[in-house]
């Protein structure tokens, strides 16, 4: 059986006519763009984001094994049906996307192969996609982190917590060890250098190890070291170190994660508001909020770290949801719930940090365009998953309703401490509602 066999056996006739449908409207949308500008330059296309779109398509690929994604097989059928639409080679260059049009190899659909029929252009093509499955490492830097100079080896702890945890993930922090790492990641360079070392693996960093496509590698190592790191600042809020209120903490926009082997440094990205939560890129800042308006740098010590390690042993529903990361829970519940709560780590202002757990609530039980009687929607939720926690959420409500209703809430350090048993029980409950999916 041919690779284009074994994927409509294994995901069915109706997905694999999708991703064609989709490539039709990418080759028509193509076709449409005017080859030059009002400015007389020349336009390249640039193909669409669909990812978000065939999220059922991508887990059934997942169910099915397969280590590629939808939009794999959408680029390799929309560049073989815009080779037979195009006029020229130079018009099918600037239609399928300019000079890196032609980047993967398997994809690599040259103006030659005219003479042959599109149905087998597409299906060499396609076939050549097992070849593009292999090992990588997507590598996130982090900052803005501390630790006590007796703990200076933060790279022991994430390696333990990795290995207790047996998920792929690496961490590249101790400068000493890493030009040991360079030389077993990238061997046969005459001289290996600490500043090289340290650039190669973008430390200090954390990344994901997967095998599949380029895409699919990216996507998959990108929901696992946002969790991650979400998971982390929250854990990190609820069992604080030193508390430094405002020392030293840099506010930077996250990094564009790169992979291991590809000597690239990540961009920054400012416009990661625009992207829905699940397509948001691992953000590695490190710092937390405690409140009065005050920031600090993540501590990483023996004082909090042991905690910090039993808190992340707790999330095997989480770890478990990632298995599949286009699931509707992992999408829809996991990622904007943690995401919101992460957020709720760094706001400086505390009132704000109420207003986002409840938002979590509400995110969880209330369903979409529900406009009314929110507090109803989440009793009822709580009451089927944790009735437990009803006095909590009784008193979480009070504290949104002073801020909501009269401007400001009185806090002390026991509304600070309530802070923290929130966050932990929405991660609770979180989990809780991940394992009835």
């Amino acid at each position: 059986m041919t690779l284009i066999e074994i994927i409509k056996a294994k995901i069915g006739i109706e997905v694999y006519a999708q991703l064609e449908k989709e490539a039709d409207k990418e080759v028509k949308l193509a076709m449409g763009m005017p080859l030059v500008d009002q400015y007389h330059q020349e336009n390249f296309y640039k193909q669409r984001s669909l990812l978000g779109e065939l999220r059922s398509a991508a887990e059934a690929f997942e169910k099915a094994g397969l280590r590629i994604l939808p939009v794999d097989i959408i680029n390799v059928l929309f560049k073989c049906k815009l080779l037979f639409a195009s006029k020229s080679e130079h018009e099918y260059r600037q239609r399928g996307g300019g000079p890196y049009f032609f980047d993967d190899h398997f994809s690599n659909v040259r103006w030659a192969e005219r003479s042959e029929k599109v149905d087998v252009v597409a299906e060499r093509h396609i076939s050549q996609l097992e070849t593009a499955v292999w090992e990588r490492t997507l590598v996130t830097t982090v900052n803005s982190f501390t630790f006590l100079k007796e703990d200076a080896n933060v790279q022991i702890g994430f390696d333990e917590l990795f290995a207790k945890l047996a998920l792929p993930f690496v961490a590249f922090f101790d400068d000493t060890l890493l030009v040991e790492k360079h030389k077993k990641w990238e061997p046969g360079i005459p001289d290996y250098r600490p500043n090289e070392a340290q650039q190669f693996f973008c430390a200090p960093s954390i990344g994901f190890t997967t095998s599949g496509s380029r895409e699919y590698c990216f996507w998959t190592s990108v929901v696992w070291l946002r969790t991650f790191l979400n998971l982390l600042r929250i854990a990190s809020y609820i069992y604080p170190g030193q508390r430094d209120l405002g020392i030293d903490v840099q506010m930077k926009p996250p990094r564009v994660p790169v992979f291991l082997g590809d000597r690239a440094q990540g961009m920054y990205k400012w416009d990661e508001s625009e992207n829905e939560f699940w397509a948001k890129i691992p953000d590695g800042s490190l710092f937390l909020s405690f409140g009065y308006r005050g920031l600090s740098k993540m501590w990483l010590d023996r004082r909090t770290w042991p905690r910090i390690q039993s808190f992340m042993f707790d999330q095997k529903e989480i770890f478990d949801c990632l298995k599949n990361p286009w699931t509707a829970s992992s999408m829809d519940d996991l990622a904007p719930t943690l995401d919101i709560l992460s957020s709720a780590t760094q706001t400086p202002n505390f009132d704000s940090k109420v207003l986002l757990i409840y938002c979590c609530l509400e995110h969880l039980f209330v369903p979409r365009n529900t406009r009314s009687d929110n507090k109803k929607y989440i009793v009822g939720g709580l009451n089927a998953l944790a009735p437990r926690l009803l006095p909590w959420f009784d008193k979480l409500y009070d504290l949104r309703c002073s801020y909501a209703h009269k401007g400001f809430a009185r806090w002390d350090t026991q509304t600070m401490a309530f802070i923290a048993e929130s966050m932990r029980n929405t991660v609770a409950i979180l989990a809780a509602k991940l394992s009835l999916a």
